[in-house]
């Protein structure tokens, strides 16, 4: 199924009369693009010129794509620089979790986006307002929208705050309200990411917007603000290394450690964690549990940098020799010593102890 985003042609000048004589072939093609009538399949992401292998967002489109959040244009692009429309990111936003409400009487493209955001009481500009679905969206506005959806009611930097803290957000600078950036607009690729994003992040069901704000003494805590500065500090390290390089990871943390796994974090499932020592005599360590694979041992390598190992791309040939060979080594990197232990019976196993 081909998604299009097209643009209002009412309110294109010098065209309104065709536009009558077109409107309802126009609308039967767009219920079908939006219903999922019969249409060429779409394009993997990797087809996408405007998208190539090099592209920060790759990884995070063809995601888009495999998950049926969002498809390309008819010329086979992707747009990732396209600035996203309120009503484009609503049908993205409500597909990433639900389906779309059937509409008998179609006024626009968007309808059942828009009568799904009313009956989940969500702030929208365009509700009542076809010129205003045509609109970019900005941050703060989607930040209304996504705590709305999340079951509370707040608004403006409130609504940016209560992604923030809950980890649903990590800002576009930084995690900070300023950092944030509420002013912005979305890009097409920014869209995607901060919609999977929040999938990664725990998100799982729409909600209802309450009708009264939220009380601010209701805000919830930062979801870090009790970790260890050091965790704090390696796990924003991660979330960084996994943004840019692992789109199908997500990062989690403890008061004891971090933990990068694939897909959804779990008991069992992660694939590299650091475990701070927590008694003297201990040493902090980095652990791959899936060994056997080269994402696991970069990941690896990552973590040990983000705990301030000064190790090079190249310390993965070490880990990867002593997952083959199963024999330990104690490597210099700096000021560092570091204990490369493989598992003496798993060889999904293997731990380096940092001792400085």
């Amino acid at each position: 199924m081909r998604e299009v985003f097209p643009f209002d042609k009412d309110r294109q000048k010098g065209v309104r009369e065709t536009v009558k004589k077109t409107f309802f072939a126009v609308m039967t093609i767009l219920c079908s693009v939006l219903y999922g009538a019969a249409l060429p399949p779409a394009k993997a992401a990797e087809t996408f010129p405007d998208v190539p292998v090099t592209h920060w967002a790759f990884g995070t489109v063809q995601w888009a794509v495999d998950n049926h959040v969002v498809n390309g244009y008819p010329d086979g692009t992707f747009r990732p620089g396209q600035h996203v429309t309120e009503a484009e990111f609503l049908v993205m936003f409500i597909r990433a979790f639900d389906e779309l409400p059937k509409v008998a009487r179609m006024t626009h493209w968007a309808d059942p986006a828009y009568v799904y955001a009313e009956e989940k009481n969500w702030p929208t500009m365009g509700l009542n307002n076809h010129e205003l679905r045509g609109k970019a969206i900005s941050r703060e506005q989607v930040a209304e929208v996504i705590a709305g959806a999340s079951g509370v009611n707040f608004l403006g930097t409130d609504a940016i705050e209560y992604l923030l803290n809950t980890g649903l957000s990590r800002g576009k600078v930084d995690a900070t309200v300023e950092g944030y950036m509420g002013a912005d607009f979305l890009t097409r690729a920014e869209a995607v990411q901060f919609i999977k994003n929040l999938i990664d992040s725990g998100l799982r069901e729409l909600q209802k917007r309450p009708e009264l704000p939220t009380p601010k003494d209701q805000m919830p805590k930062p979801k870090d603000a009790n970790l260890p500065a050091k965790v704090r500090e390696i796990k924003t390290k991660m979330e960084e290394v996994v943004a840019k390089d692992y789109p199908n990871y997500v990062v989690g943390a403890s008061e004891t450690g971090v933990t990068v796994a694939k897909g959804v974090l779990k008991g069992g499932n992660g694939s590299v964690a650091f475990s701070m020592a927590l008694a003297e005599g201990e040493l902090d360590r980095v652990i791959s549990f899936k060994a056997t694979e080269d994402d696991s041992l970069r990941l690896a390598v990552e973590m040990l940098k983000a705990a301030g190992v000064p190790v090079k791309d190249e310390f993965f040939d070490t880990l990867k020799e002593a997952a083959i060979t199963g024999k330990e080594s104690r490597p210099k990197v700096g000021n560092y010593e570091l204990i490369v232990s493989p598992h003496w019976t798993n060889a999904d196993h293997l731990t380096v102890f940092i001792k400085k």
